[in-house]
């Protein structure tokens, strides 16, 4: 083989070889999904492996930094009722405390649609002056109940592993793509130079 020609193939062989490095390294981010063996060793994917760490250590970081119980607690008592609660206390009044009442003999009688409604404003007023006191308790009842942390862990380490790759993949091809490419450039820029030491040798 002549010299000239190991020259040249020096550069596309070492880019072939990086982009290949690349290609492989991103690909042992998800595979193998299980662990395999050869001559003694063992290997799996970076993320399979790692699952339930990785999903451990997510949901304290997106705790302690986003989802923060307390700012939870504080987005729960800005919610408005009131829409709801006049309607739930409308609701109450015309469809089961009216046909209650008026099914009563002697005081069904005298309950009518007026009536019903005088009672519909006063559970209105009633259940607006308990509103605050309402979404300031299932705020309390949420910070102290629910696992806020445990949830996101639970959540994300039954996420499936080929959704999350494709998930990953959708949202980082062209990065993916980008890397593959540097790697040949290095590849090839390094057998460039190999190309220069073997020529000055052979001087």
């Amino acid at each position: 083989m002549s010299m000239p020609f190991i020259l040249l193939l020096t550069p596309l062989l070492t880019a072939g070889i990086g982009w290949a490095t690349n290609w492989v390294a991103i690909k042992m981010l998800f595979r193998p999904r299980n662990p395999i063996g050869w001559m003694g060793l063992r290997w799996q994917g970076l993320i399979p492996k790692r699952h339930a760490e990785l999903a451990k250590e997510s949901a304290e970081i997106l705790e302690s930094t986003i989802l923060q119980q307390s700012s939870i607690q504080s987005e729960i008592s800005k919610i408005d009722l009131s829409d709801y609660l006049n309607a739930t206390a409308k609701r109450i009044v015309w469809e089961r405390i009216g046909p209650k009442l008026q099914a009563i003999p002697l005081i069904g009688g005298f309950v009518n649609d007026s009536t019903l409604s005088q009672f519909e404003a006063i559970a209105q007023q009633e259940m607006q002056a308990e509103a605050a006191t309402l979404i300031n308790t299932v705020a309390h009842e949420f910070e102290k109940e629910v696992d806020l942390k445990q949830m996101i862990e639970d959540n994300i380490a039954q996420f499936e592993l080929e959704r999350l790759e494709g998930l990953v993949y959708q949202v980082a091809r062209r990065e993916f793509k980008t890397i593959e490419k540097l790697g040949a450039l290095l590849g090839f820029l390094i057998g460039c130079v190999q190309s220069g030491l073997f020529y000055l040798v052979q001087i």
